[in-house]
Formats: C-alpha cells, sequence, structure tokens
C-alpha cells in the first residue's frame, strides 16, 4: 500500500539531501519478500517519484546508478535538481508532455527504500546482518511496485545507466514479456575481475575503518566516514579516463605553495561528498550485487522477446567500450533484437551523466524507435 510519511527514523546522510524531499512518495509491499539466497525480508518499503503524464503517457522506467536514488528530475522550479535533470524534463530530450516517468531507490538502497539502515525484526536496523541480495532480487522487488503503479494499463520503457543498466537487464530477463524495450548506457551483461576490482578496494576500505564495526554503527554515532571516503576516491579514478583527468587537472597545483595537486583535491572532495549523501553500508551490499551480476544463457534466451539498446561509452575505464560491444555480440548471438550504440565523449564512465548534448540525441533516437514501434 501506498503510505505519506517515511516510517523509519531518518539519518543524518539522508537529512543533508533534505529527505524526504517533496513529491517523494513510499509504498509498503503487503507481503515479506524472499531474496534468491533464501533469506525473508519481512517488511519491503520502496521510496518512489513519478513525472509527466502520469497515468496517459507512455511509461518509461528510470533505474538509477549504485549511488543514486528515485530523484531523476526536479518536479517543479523549486526543487533541487535531479540526477538527470538536463535529459528529463518538459522540452527536454524526455519529454515529460509526453511520458509517464517513474524512478524508484532500489532495494538495499540509501534512500528511503529498504536497506541496511532499516529497521530489523528486533527494531534495530539491520547494518551488517542486512541479507546479500542480486540484481535479480533488485528487478523482482521493483516489479511489485511497478505493478501497482501502472496495473497493467501499458508496457512500460526500461532505461538505466551502469548498476541500473544492469538491473534493466534483470528485469528484462524476468519480465521481458511485460516492456516494451530496454535502454542500458556504460552497462555489462557480466561484471568483469577489473570491475570486481575496484570494488574490493573500496569494500575493504570500509570494512577496514575502525568505526566499522560490522556494519553495525548507526547507534554508536561513529560512521566509517575515512573508509566510505577512500571507497569513493578508488571509483572516482575508474569512473573518469585519463584524457579527462589530463583535460581537467594536469600537473597543475590546488595550492600556491605546491603541496597538493588538484587531482588530489578534487578525490578528496569527491569522498567527502558522497560520505555526506550516502550509507558505506549500502555500498557494500549494493556493489556486492553488482560484482555477481552474470546473465545466464536462460536470462540471455529470456531477452528475445525484447529490444535491447546498448551504449557503450568511448572513454569509458570501468566498463571499457570494446566489451560493451563484446557484450552486444553475446546478446545477438542468442537471438536477442540488439541494437548498440555508441556515446562519444572524453568524459569516461559518468559522461551518461555530465554529457547532456550527446546522451541527449541517443536517447532521442531510441523514444523515437519506441514510439513508431507501437504505431506501427
Amino acid at each position: 500500500m501506498k503510505i505519506t510519511q517515511y516510517p523509519y527514523p531518518i539519518w543524518p546522510w539522508q537529512v543533508s539531501q533534505g529527505f524526504p524531499w517533496p513529491r517523494l512518495q513510499f509504498f509498503h509491499a503487503p507481503d515479506p519478500f524472499s531474496l534468491d539466497n533464501g533469506e525473508i525480508l519481512p517488511d519491503l518499503l520502496f521510496a518512489f517519484e513519478e513525472w509527466g503524464q502520469i497515468g496517459k503517457g507512455l511509461p518509461i522506467l528510470i533505474f538509477h546508478a549504485v549511488t543514486g536514488d528515485s530523484h531523476v528530475t526536479r518536479h517543479t522550479y523549486q526543487d533541487n535538481a535531479g540526477w538527470w535533470d538536463s535529459l528529463v524534463g518538459y522540452g527536454k530530450p524526455l519529454d515529460l508532455h509526453q511520458y509517464h516517468v517513474v524512478s524508484l531507490n532500489v532495494l538495499g538502497g540509501a534512500m528511503g527504500s529498504t536497506g541496511p539502515h532499516s529497521p530489523a525484526p528486533d527494531g534495530h536496523p539491520y547494518g551488517g546482518r542486512f541479507p546479500q541480495i542480486t540484481m535479480f532480487d533488485m528487478a523482482r522487488s521493483a516489479k511489485i511496485l511497478i505493478d501497482v503503479i501502472l496495473d497493467g494499463r501499458e508496457k512500460p520503457l526500461v532505461v538505466g545507466g551502469s548498476m541500473g543498466g544492469m538491473m534493466a537487464f534483470a528485469y528484462g530477463a524476468l519480465y521481458g514479456q511485460t516492456i516494451r524495450g530496454i535502454l542500458t548506457v556504460g552497462s555489462p551483461i557480466a561484471h568483469s575481475p577489473w570491475a570486481i576490482a575496484f570494488h574490493t578496494v573500496g569494500r575493504q576500505a570500509i570494512m577496514t575503518d575502525p568505526f566499522f564495526n560490522d556494519g553495525n554503527y548507526y547507534l554508536t554515532g561513529n560512521y566509517p566516514s575515512q573508509g566510505l571516503s577512500v571507497a569513493r576516491m578508488a571509483d572516482m579514478i575508474s569512473y573518469q579516463s585519463p584524457q579527462s583527468m589530463d583535460a581537467k587537472f594536469g600537473r597543475l597545483y590546488q595550492t600556491p605553495d605546491r603541496d597538493e595537486f588538484q587531482i588530489t583535491s578534487y578525490l578528496r572532495y569527491q569522498g567527502k561528498k558522497l560520505v555526506k549523501r550516502f550509507d558505506a553500508n549500502t555500498y557494500i551490499r549494493l556493489t556486492e550485487a553488482m560484482d555477481h551480476f552474470d546473465l545466464t544463457e536462460k536470462d540471455l534466451s529470456a531477452l528475445k522477446s525484447v529490444p535491447v539498446w546498448m551504449v557503450g561509452i568511448t572513454s569509458d575505464q570501468l566498463y571499457p567500450y570494446g566489451e560493451i560491444r563484446q557484450h552486444a555480440s553475446a546478446l545477438r548471438e542468442y537471438g536477442v533484437n540488439v541494437r548498440f550504440e555508441t556515446l562519444h565523449s572524453s568524459w569516461g564512465h559518468d559522461s551518461f551523466l555530465v554529457d547532456s548534448a550527446a546522451m541527449g540525441k541517443i536517447l532521442r533516437r531510441f523514444l523515437y524507435t519506441m514510439e513508431q514501434a507501437v504505431v506501427s
């Protein structure tokens, strides 16, 4: 059922984001939720948002990246900008005059949905006791909410970048007959050792922080902030390209006395910034889910029922362009209707978030093609 107020304690990283922000909605699933590992979550809560032609326009589901949330774009001019504000809005590539956009904070997330910060059956936060989850758990749980919101009226399009694209693949493998098409950006069909390595460093940094306390830090007043900051710094290296770092920072110094490079200052800033808006336990659980993501032959065959667009980013260091193109070829070999697009950008993995002009062109082509398919 939909509820109007967030029923749990609000944590510091949520406060810093103005949580719960205007137009944020909540949905409490009516039944316990079974995970792939056999464990059961007795309560399942989702934070979600809707925009545009609600109940009338073609539905579009947008799944967020690992440190993202449901706030894709602003609802009014007074709102804080969303993480895809330049692409989703009235008159923008994903035009809210035409579409009904839905986004949710994923299972395990830090901004309103059930996750490690949520109360366990004993009333205390799950913390380190929160079970491991999979991308398929995240997709299956999302379907519960999506069925309620859309009520079977129209098949939606599914869009996601990075982790959001992996969740889109999982959703398509499970529910391909219920959707019109998938667009993934910088998203593999299996996590590579290279990507797993970055996440391993990040989790290790968190778990060796003196305040981690096996993940049970919520009621201590001390958070593993340094560990999460280092994890983010490592990730930011993988999100950019050598060329973009050279263009943005070169060997320039941050201070006149030349005791710190600009790139060093930038990484420190990004680490501190994430600490203010994210939860370390969520980082652990979501990156574990990403690392274990690997579509099976059965999953690939199931995707035959839905058109798939895959976008490779030319400067991506985390999921290299050649890897994404190879994964698109693998889908074709299984008979999946795949279209491969290239996002020409120098800004690395984050290009789908920051290069609005290039990403907007691809998004417009995808939406136009999918609409034409609906008409025909």
